[in-house]
């Protein structure tokens, strides 16, 4: 099958995530991806569709994946906080090795959970006089409630005023999992070029001078050291008497810049990224929308799309293949899960080395292939929802919606 998008070595697949490893010429350096969390959102919906399907928790699916990567190489997957240890559990279950967590630390989250006053009421049968229920819907997410707060209609509910049965979410956390190497280290990074993180790419900011301040000081201190001396005098490896790396070694903790004020004085950095912004965010407002109609598959097949697709954006068609499709109006397209562009052009730097081909089998808006791309990488990568490719595209063509990396 041919790509619905090619940039010079990286390419989009509008095809199911399972058939992207058929579709490979060769292995991948990494894997960043942003898998569904399965959370179980219910029927309604274009989120819950594909995030009630079960694949980022089938072994079968990671065994797949894990079949055209090289040697050693690493697996980054976001999961959330409730179900990430089922995706842990297939990613290990499917061959990998699991070597660590990041935990990815921000301010801004929002509780999801209904208002135990509320609930009671509801369950009463007392309507919500700021709610308008849309057809169909039986639950919250088919609400448009209004500003003010809820006011309990009887004294049951009024008991469970201040209640909620959901945290406020304030992290997410990310499997980190590597192939298993088939030789000692050096020797696969020899012959594979992969089994280790580029973790100097991928270095933290700090006060260069200090840091080195510090590492001299440890050095001196050593001999007199009450604990018996150089801890590591009995290693292969002499304790260093500089830093090795431009900046502070990357850890398994990233931290919302807001969060940096909440920390001690003299605390080593973190690498700092917030939640995505308004500028991480791509949307087309009113898209023009077609239908698929007679002689659509042939077309599809031409263009890389997918045949069963229920509507299309106009933009990626032409004259040939909009003669194949009728009008479906216009929609809105925006993905609902996006991740900051600084966060993923940070675990880019780390997965491989410059020139690497990294894996995203569910690219969504194309946030880790226009970071790979900025980052001097290459990425393939999937995307079952058609609706999404106008997003990947221009995400991809432009670096302008980008912020800094630090």
């Amino acid at each position: 099958m041919r790509p619905a998008f090619d940039y010079d070595g990286s390419a989009v697949y509008n095809i199911d995530a399972r058939d992207l490893p058929s579709v490979l010429d060769g292995p991948v350096d990494a894997v960043v991806t942003d898998p569904p969390y399965e959370l179980g959102l219910g029927t309604a919906g274009e989120t819950a569709r594909w995030d009630s399907t079960g694949i980022a928790f089938d072994p079968d699916f990671w065994h797949a994946i894990l079949g055209v990567m090289r040697p050693g190489a690493f697996l980054f997957a976001f999961g959330s906080p409730r179900t990430w240890h089922r995706l842990a559990c297939a990613v290990e279950d499917a061959g990998f090795l699991i070597r660590d967590q990041l935990c990815w630390l921000y301010a801004s989250g929002m509780p999801k959970g209904e208002w135990g006053d509320h609930a009671v009421d509801r369950a009463l049968g007392v309507s919500d006089p700021r709610a308008s229920r849309e057809a169909g819907s039986a639950s919250l997410r088919g609400r448009r409630l209004k500003e003010g707060a809820y006011i309990p209609a009887t004294p049951e509910a009024s008991r469970w005023t201040g209640f909620n049965p959901a945290l406020k979410p304030a992290w997410e956390p990310v499997v980190v999992a590597q192939r298993p190497r088939e030789a000692m280290l050096g020797r696969n990074l020899l012959d594979h070029g992969t089994g280790a993180l580029d973790v100097a790419d991928a270095a933290v900011p700090a006060d260069m001078a200090e840091l080195g301040r510090r590492y001299e000081r440890n050095s001196r201190l050593r001999d007199g050291d009450p604990r018996g001396g150089d801890v590591m005098r009995d290693t292969v490896t002499p304790r260093p008497d500089a830093p090795r790396l431009d900046g502070r070694y990357p850890s398994d903790l990233v931290l919302d810049p807001r969060l940096d004020r909440l920390l001690p004085e003299g605390v080593p950095p973190f690498y700092f990224c917030p939640k995505a912004s308004g500028a991480d965010r791509p949307v087309v407002a009113d898209a023009p929308m077609r239908r698929p109609a007679a002689g659509w598959p042939e077309q599809a097949a031409r263009l890389g799309l997918r045949p069963d697709a229920p509507e299309v954006p106009a933009s990626l068609l032409d004259a040939e293949a909009m003669a194949c499709t009728t009008d479906a109006g216009v929609r809105r397209l925006a993905h609902p899960t996006i991740k900051p562009a600084s966060l993923m052009r940070w675990l880019v730097r780390l997965s491989c080395r410059p020139g690497g081909l990294i894996l995203d089998p569910f690219l969504g808006s194309g946030s880790t292939m226009a970071a790979a791309r900025i980052e001097g990488r290459r990425c393939v990568g999937s995307e079952l929802d058609t609706s999404y490719l106008p997003l990947i595209d221009a995400r991809v063509r432009s670096t302008a919606a980008f912020d800094p990396l630090f």
